[in-house]
């Protein structure tokens, strides 16, 4: 089950380097780079 509160937490960890993608649990591997790839997108958009 994912839990959806866990997603920008577990991000969080990744941005700072104390996780990567493959370390965290598999369910949660696929929401976290797509919400990291959106935050990305949208930082990328207010740049332009």
């Amino acid at each position: 089950m994912v839990y959806p509160y866990m997603i920008p937490i577990y991000a969080f960890l990744v941005k700072v380097g104390s996780r990567t993608i493959n370390h965290l649990p598999e369910p949660y591997q696929i929401p976290v780079a797509e919400y990291l790839a959106n935050e990305a997108e949208a930082a990328q958009n207010e740049a332009d």
